[in-house]
């Protein structure tokens, strides 16, 4: 995970291959830190169908803040699995999945679809 999150950048709206391919494989460090085939599987499984709405929601930037508190969790969730602070872990973990790019795109094209009454 540490080798993972070397070098990981914050998401910007226009990121390089390089960068999303970098963002998943620390995501897949996480999940393979769980030695859970199962859910490593779903997981992996999530993160392919969530790509197109990560990526329309990469379109809108957050800001410099917004994307300052990824990396701040990021580093916080690599330290908390390290020291075996699985409530630590999971509290990070929650408010880093409320914030992803896929909820805030899925909260997005939900709004959109109330806006025009589909």
């Amino acid at each position: 995970m540490r080798a993972a999150a070397e070098g990981l950048a914050s998401l910007h709206p226009h990121p390089s291959v390089e960068q999303l391919v970098a963002h998943r494989r620390f995501h897949g460090a996480i999940y393979t830190a769980s030695h859970n085939d199962l859910l490593i599987g779903t997981l992996e499984a999530l993160w392919d169908k969530a790509d197109r709405y990560r990526l329309l929601d990469l379109r809108t930037d957050p800001g410099q803040d917004a994307r300052d508190q990824k990396a701040k969790e990021h580093d916080a969730l690599v330290e908390c699995v390290a020291l075996g602070d699985s409530a630590g872990e999971a509290d990070i973990m929650r408010k880093h999945i409320d914030t992803s790019l896929g909820a805030t795109a899925g909260w997005r094209l939900g709004h959109a679809d109330a806006a025009d009454g589909t």
